[in-house]
C-alpha cells in the first residue's frame, strides 16, 4: 500500500542525488555552502542549474560574482558537508572550520575544495524565482574528476568509499552508491 505524503517531502522522493560544496567568491571573501539542489539541465550549451534560497549567505555572493564552483565531496568529508551546511559563511570562515583545503580553480576565481572528487567550474547565466528559492542557471566551463573515481560516469568502487561520492537522501541522511547496474547484463563496456 502506498501512503501519501506532505507536499513538503516530496522533493525527497528525487533523491539520492550528489551533495555539493559551493564555493564562492566575492571582494576577496570566500564562502563555501552545502547544496544538494543541483542538476544538469542542458548538453549545449552545458547548464547545470542550483536552487539557492534568498536568506543564505552564498545567494547574494553568487548573484554579484557571477561564478562558483560545485565540489563533489566523498565520504571522507561527510562531517565537513554537514558542518558547512549548518552555520552561515555571514558569520564564520566555514572552509577554515572544517578543515578544508582551498585550492585556485582554473577558469573561475571561486576556489576549489582539494580533498573533493570532482569539481564544476561554473558561470551564471540566468536567474530564475519561480518558487520560495532562486534557481541560477550557471554555464560549465571547466570540469574536473579524479582519475580513479570517474571515467565518464562514477566508478563507485564497492572496495573503496573513498572514491564514492557522497550522495543525500533528505535532512541529516546521506549515502553511498550502492550496487552498479547495467541493462542489459552482458552489453560491454563502453
Amino acid at each position: 500500500m502506498k501512503q501519501e505524503l506532505p507536499l513538503g517531502q516530496a522533493h525527497r522522493l528525487l533523491s539520492p542525488r550528489p551533495v555539493s560544496l559551493l564555493t564562492t567568491r566575492y571582494k576577496g571573501q570566500v564562502n563555501v555552502m552545502t547544496i544538494a539542489w543541483a542538476c544538469p539541465i542542458s548538453l549545449t550549451p552545458p547548464l547545470v542549474m542550483m536552487a539557492i534560497h534568498p536568506s543564505r549567505y552564498t545567494h547574494d555572493m553568487l548573484k554579484r560574482s557571477e561564478e562558483c564552483v560545485l565540489n563533489i565531496p566523498g565520504r571522507p568529508l561527510l562531517e565537513q558537508v554537514v558542518k558547512c551546511g549548518s552555520m552561515s559563511g555571514a558569520e564564520a570562515d566555514k572552509a577554515q572550520i572544517a578543515g578544508l583545503r582551498l585550492e585556485s580553480a582554473k577558469r573561475v576565481e571561486a576556489p576549489w575544495i582539494g580533498q573533493c572528487l570532482a569539481h564544476i567550474e561554473c558561470h551564471v547565466a540566468d536567474l530564475l524565482m519561480p518558487g520560495d528559492h532562486t534557481l541560477f542557471v550557471a554555464e560549465v566551463v571547466g570540469a574536473w574528476a579524479e582519475e580513479d573515481a570517474f571515467d565518464g560516469v562514477w566508478l563507485a568502487p564497492a572496495d573503496n568509499e573513498e572514491l564514492q561520492p557522497l550522495c543525500h537522501l533528505g535532512g541529516d541522511r546521506f549515502c553511498l552508491i550502492g550496487t552498479k547496474l547495467r541493462f542489459p547484463e552482458d552489453r560491454p563496456e563502453q
